[in-house]
């Protein structure tokens, strides 16, 4: 907009409705930095809500909540609910007319964990706070092998008093190494021999994995494979040598 003045004109720029430079423009105040700064908060919040605070409980807890299981962080590391699809209700099997503890123990001082609980004759699919012995397999020191299986997620996650985190380091056994079993009054300590890594449908819980005549006492402790995916099953085999 001119303006006159003696031996020259001045222009002015007319501002009113210019979106950039007019004084205070509220509409794209918002847009460039009030939304930006949600966006920015909304990030902040998923980040903490997901991923930092399970990884402080997940670190700090023996237990894990369903909530915590629920999230990003419980769903890629392992935590999330998980059903062994494999184990199956053993409707043939006869209960044992003898009267047998409802939990026993079992210790494996190589991933220090010491007397955790075992459900004796366990017929669920997801021993969530305990281990579970599968209904139908031998009992402790009886011939024949024990069925014992656990959950287990990303290594950096173990704890051996969660039962959710229980056998993520299962892989670290070699031959040679015990496993000691509280039964009763009875202690009784297995060396592991061997070990497999076998597709779901390839379990077979009642089938043992030392010929019948010999008349052996044998456990086999089975989790997730690799820890924090459900792809595989690792077997740990061990045999009575007490």
């Amino acid at each position: 907009m001119p303006i006159n003045s003696p031996g020259k004109k001045i222009y002015i720029k007319d501002e009113s409705f210019d979106p950039i430079y007019k004084s205070v423009n509220y509409s794209f105040l918002f847009k460039t930095r009030m939304l930006s700064g949600l966006l920015m908060a909304l990030g902040f919040l998923i980040l903490g809500t997901q991923v930092i605070l399970p990884l402080v409980f997940f670190k700090t807890q023996d237990t894990v909540i369903k909530p915590m299981e629920k999230t990003v962080l419980g769903a890629t590391t392992g935590f999330k609910d998980f059903d062994f699809e494999e184990i199956k209700k053993n409707d043939s099997f006869i209960d044992n007319p003898t009267e047998i503890p409802e939990y026993f123990y079992i210790t494996i001082p190589k991933l220090k964990i010491e007397n955790a609980i075992v459900k004796s004759e366990f017929d669920g699919a997801s021993p969530d706070e305990f281990l579970g012995h599968y209904k139908g397999s031998s009992l402790p020191g009886d011939p024949g092998d024990s069925f014992i299986y656990g959950h287990s997620v990303l290594p950096w996650f173990f704890n051996p008093k969660n039962y959710k985190t229980i056998f993520s380091t299962l892989g670290n056994l070699e031959a040679g190494d015990e496993i000691t079993i509280q039964y009763s009054d009875k202690e009784l300590i297995y060396r592991v021999e061997d070990k497999a890594t076998l597709p779901p449908n390839e379990v077979k819980p009642l089938d043992g994995w030392k010929p019948k005549y010999l008349n052996e006492s044998t456990v086999s402790l089975m989790t997730c494979w690799p820890a924090g995916t459900k792809t595989n099953r690792l077997i740990i085999r061990g045999i009575l040598v007490n």
